[in-house]
Formats: structure tokens, sequence, C-alpha cells
């Protein structure tokens, strides 16, 4: 069960770096430090992500 939660975690993890990587409006090392943050704590990241940064970027 563990490693199903954990493989969700980085399909959506890497779902938001794609998406982050697919905008224009923010600078590649900004997309670099985000997408660090995204991988290396993926549910918790992409909490952040979805609710609090993606609005504001695009």
């Amino acid at each position: 069960m563990g490693t199903i939660l954990y493989l969700a975690g980085l399909a959506c993890a890497l779902w938001c770096v794609y998406d982050l990587f697919t905008t224009k409006q923010i600078d590649i090392l900004w997309k670099i430090v985000i997408s660090i943050v995204l991988l290396s704590c993926s549910w918790i990241g992409l909490a952040i992500y979805y609710f609090l940064l993606r609005e504001r970027i695009k």
C-alpha cells in the first residue's frame, strides 16, 4: 500500500513539474528550485504547488 501511495505521489509531482516547465512566466532558476522542492517532498510539494503557486503563475 505504501508503494502505491509513493508512486502516485511521484506521478503527480512529475505532472506538476511538467506543468511548471510549460509556462513561460517565471525564470528558469525558479522553475528548477520549485521542481526540486516538488520532487523531494512529493505530497506536500504537490499541495503547495496546486493550491498556492499554480494560479499565480498562469
